[in-house]
């Protein structure tokens, strides 16, 4: 029930999609990561005591980027050391499973030390599953996450470092998977907090509920239908007009999703949301939402992933509460050599500020390679260029990144 599992997670995140997300996450572990897990001559080992199953490592990296602060113009580079510690733990009793984990993202900056910062991650998950395709699973998390200044709404302000946000929250969901069919259903809350006092506009706390059914008509796909509520409180009112930014979203998907064991895996949805304003000065709105994860294996040793994004998450520039954003990515992971790992990404990221006419159209490609010495050591290298315009020319920058290190796994 791996791929089960993982919908479990996916749905949960994705019942809080009106959430602009602060900080860009890496995946710790492996450049390849859905070919590693499938490799049992390199496929991280746990340590197991008892009823507990404990899994540890880190990644040392040097970086290069070649646009800090995201400019349009007068670009100004630097080299970054950061270190990415992490660790789990599980225990499993029964029918229950409780997992602790937590990561560490720590950057140190050669020429501009005002953006060292670190991040960091820890989750507690409880899971109660009574049979097979069943479970119960409650969630809490707490993060430190720190602004991309490439984000559509990062800091422009230099010298005082990038925005720092704590993020906490919880869910818990119901989930039943079936030979014929499926139900999920997820309920989350969450607190965002930027540190700073002068970002005090950006706090909020979002609430949201999440319904999907699933019909097999007996291929290796269900049939899903999905009804959500978002809900979006803002701490204070917009700043110069003294508006109300609080608003609810209520939507509907239709789509697919592939059961386990196939040559692909994952599942896309569309369809249609209505936004409502709390204050009667901002207009209500109609839009189109879609969301999809999707990953073709047409070989062992080789994954093509689909990533797809469309609709409202929250936003801080004046005249709006939410922006509407439509992101595609396309990755490969591949097995070149039995040690040898490689991957490679596109993305097209188009962002609409609600209120405005301001458009941002972002476009990155990158790649990666990692030689895997032994299941305990590997190293890595990656690169990636990315490039953004704009109706303002202020947001626009084009910014090379590039990075070598070396990852150990306990």
């Amino acid at each position: 029930m791996r791929n089960g599992r993982f919908w479990v997670t996916l749905t949960a995140a994705c019942a809080v999609s009106g959430i602009a997300s602060p900080v860009s996450a890496q995946e710790i572990g492996s450049t390849a990561p859905a070919i590693l897990a499938k490799d049992p001559e390199y496929r991280q080992s746990p340590i197991r005591v008892g009823p507990f199953t404990l899994k540890a490592g880190a990644e040392a990296e040097g970086e290069y980027n070649s646009n800090v602060f995201a400019e349009p113009v007068a670009a100004r580079s630097d080299f970054i050391a950061r270190i990415r510690p992490y660790a789990e733990i599980e225990h499993a009793a029964g029918s229950f499973t409780t997992s602790l984990s937590g990561k560490l993202d720590a950057r140190r900056y050669a020429d501009f030390t005002s953006e060292n910062a670190e991040a960091y991650n820890a989750t507690l998950t409880t899971r109660f599953s009574p049979r097979e395709g069943e479970a119960l699973f409650l969630t809490g998390s707490i993060d430190r996450a720190i602004e991309d200044r490439g984000d559509s709404e990062a800091r422009r302000v230099q010298g005082i470092g990038p925005r720092i946000y704590r993020i906490a929250g919880g869910s818990a969901g119901y989930t039943r998977q079936g030979s014929r069919f499926l139900i999920e259903a997820v309920g989350d809350a969450r607190n965002v907090n930027a540190l700073d006092p002068i970002d005090d506009d950006r706090d909020y706390s979002s609430y949201s509920a999440r319904l999907t059914v699933g019909y097999r008509p007996g291929g290796p796909f269900y049939f899903t239908g999905t009804g959500y509520y978002n809900r979006l409180n803002f701490r204070l009112p917009e700043a110069v007009t003294n508006v109300d930014r609080d608003v609810s979203t209520i939507g509907g998907m239709v789509g697919i999703r592939f059961a386990d064991g196939g040559l692909i895996s994952g599942g896309v949805s569309a369809g249609i949301f209505r936004l409502k304003a709390d204050d009667d000065l901002r207009p209500d709105r109609t839009g189109f939402s879609m969301q999809g994860l999707l990953t073709y294996r047409p070989r062992e040793r080789t994954a093509l992933n689909l990533n797809l994004f469309s609709g409202d998450v929250a936003s801080f520039r004046a005249g709006g509460s939410t922006r509407n954003e439509t992101r595609i990515g396309l990755s490969v992971d591949q097995e070149i050599r039995h040690n040898l790992l490689g991957s490679a990404e596109i993305s097209w990221e188009r962002t609409k500020f609600v209120g405005s006419n301001i458009r941002q159209d972002r476009v990155r490609v990158g790649g990666g390679l990692e030689y895997l010495v032994n299941r305990r050591l590997s190293v890595f290298g990656r690169a990636s260029y990315g490039t953004r315009s704009s109706d303002d020319p202020l947001d626009e920058y084009n910014r090379f990144q590039a990075g070598v290190g070396v990852r150990v796994r306990l």
